[in-house]
């Protein structure tokens, strides 16, 4: 395994463990000095280059990331993607069925 660089250790250390009191994005943004998006990419390298268990909560007032620890954080996790994929591929199968103007 890799080892992580000095932004994704950053990360790593301010992401508490457990899903009862996850770090919403603005707060991760404010204690780093980074933009939303730089600090959503070094949490995707995190996940996918190095198999970090990070999740993430939606609902507000408790939504924010976290470092998984068990099997019902995971599969809490898993749930909301798993339901945007299903969702984008029902838009990328209407979009490939419809109708163009210039068939008709």
């Amino acid at each position: 395994m890799e080892h992580l660089d000095k932004d994704e250790q950053r990360i790593m250390d301010l992401l508490p463990k457990g899903m009862d009191r996850p770090r919403p994005l603005k707060e991760l943004m404010k204690l780093t000095g980074w933009s939303s998006r730089r600090v959503r990419g070094v949490i995707n390298r995190l996940i996918v280059i190095h198999h970090k268990p990070i999740g993430a909560r939606y609902e507000r007032p408790f939504n924010g990331y976290y470092i998984i620890t068990n099997d019902q954080e995971r599969t809490a996790a898993l749930a909301p993607l798993t339901s945007q994929i299903m969702e984008m591929t029902k838009r990328a199968q209407a979009i490939s069925n419809a109708q163009l103007e210039s068939e008709e």
